[in-house]
């Protein structure tokens, strides 16, 4: 039996920026991985920041550096926790803050990814005053902060080396600059993310929206273009909704493993498979094809990753994959999933005895998440089908 070449042009679908996620030296023929790389190619995100104001006079006023150390640390873990709530994922610390996005908004129909910026920073607002008698019963200066958010066009960015992905752009660049607009512990958002939530039926009546006048703020608007606005978002007195938010369903599904209605057939589930052993590939793809599931293949991890770009992040509902593997390992190519495309779900194949190097970097994976090779097809499945269960 013939074996397809599965890094064929003919047997994938149009990878063309295979070379470009790739920095090489020229001159000694190796990864230049050290340079953060341009994927080429925008999405529609949104992206938030949340940070401190005036955390210097605060600093200043605490002297023991134990002190200092817990301000900081009891704030940007709160935050985190809070952003990882509405399913949001943390870009970087930037400074006393925190640059964030929501991957899920990438799909422009998913009503509830919108609704979940929103609540997470009016959830961020709704902490101030349990977060501060946290910090008084410390002996730690009380915290004021603001938060930002925007929704629009924004580069993707890797470094190959670490396990940072990183966000550029004007959508990020507005945020920013807004986020001084805001007073303390107030949400503001870009007139772009206030047009999404009024698409969403019923839902732009839960809040109030205060307009900023920014015509007099001049580098916060393009020389020829218009001048946006900028909103403050409060809840309405009549909105009844808990902190937590409101139960908006998606306008459409495109392969959220944790929001699907799992009573579908096996070729409705999308799943990739990434090993640099073709014999492998083929074998496990024989397989899982023959269960009827859809199932792409990849010989490479950075033309996996290209793929995953390539596709709404959350094509796939999940993703197999070995840990040992040339120019992206599997420990790496899963750091930046956990940005991409954090609710898919992963297993890890592995013929070394990586357990616990896996489970102490990432711990939110489980002992069932690693399959030891040689893989018997019957466990495979087996693991699969606790993933993905069906009724066909």
């Amino acid at each position: 039996m013939n074996r397809p070449n599965f890094d064929s042009p003919i047997y994938y679908k149009n990878i063309v920026r295979r070379n470009e996620i790739l920095s090489a030296d020229k001159n000694t023929d190796r990864l230049n991985s050290n340079q953060i790389t341009f994927i080429n190619q925008s999405h529609d995100y949104c992206v938030c920041f949340v940070d401190m104001v005036d955390s210097t006079k605060n600093i200043n006023d605490m002297i023991s550096p134990d002190k200092i150390q817990g301000f900081y640390s009891v704030f940007l873990n709160t935050m985190s926790r809070i952003i990882k709530l509405h399913r949001g994922r943390v870009i970087k610390n930037s400074g006393d803050g925190l640059l964030y996005y929501f991957p899920r908004t990438k799909d422009p129909d998913d009503f509830s990814a919108f609704a979940d910026v929103v609540e997470c920073g009016l959830a961020m607002i709704d902490t101030y005053d349990s977060l501060n008698l946290n910090f008084r019963s410390k002996g730690i200066s009380p915290v004021n902060y603001r938060v930002s958010a925007n929704y629009g066009k924004v580069e993707l960015a890797i470094s190959l080396d670490s396990q940072n992905v990183d966000l550029f752009g004007p959508t990020v660049n507005i945020c920013s600059k807004i986020n001084h607009l805001a007073q303390s512990n107030r949400l503001i958002i870009h007139e772009n993310l206030f047009a999404k939530i009024e698409e969403i039926p019923g839902y732009a009546d839960r809040y109030e929206f205060k307009n900023i006048d920014t015509s007099k703020y001049n580098d916060l608007n393009t020389k020829s273009g218009p001048e946006f606005k900028t909103y403050v978002v409060s809840r309405s007195n009549n909105s009844g909704v808990e902190s937590k938010g409101p139960n908006i369903s998606k306008h459409k599904n495109h392969g959220d493993a944790k929001d699907a209605v799992f009573n579908i057939p096996k070729s409705s589930y999308n799943i990739l498979l990434i090993d640099d052993d073709e014999d492998i590939l083929f074998a496990f793809n024989s397989i899982l094809s023959s269960e009827g599931y859809n199932v792409t293949v990849f010989s490479n991890a950075t033309y996996a990753l290209a793929d995953i770009l390539e596709k709404n992040t959350h094509f796939y509902h999940l993703i197999i994959m070995d840990i040992r593997m040339p120019e992206i390992n599997g420990i790496k190519l899963y750091s930046h999933l956990r940005v991409l495309t954090p609710d898919t779900k992963v297993i890890f194949l592995s013929a070394l005895n990586a357990l616990d190097e896996v489970l102490s970097i990432f711990p939110e994976i489980e002992h069932n998440d690693i399959i030891r090779k040689p893989v018997e097809p019957e466990h495979l499945l087996s693991s699969i089908k606790m993933i993905l269960p069906s009724t066909k």
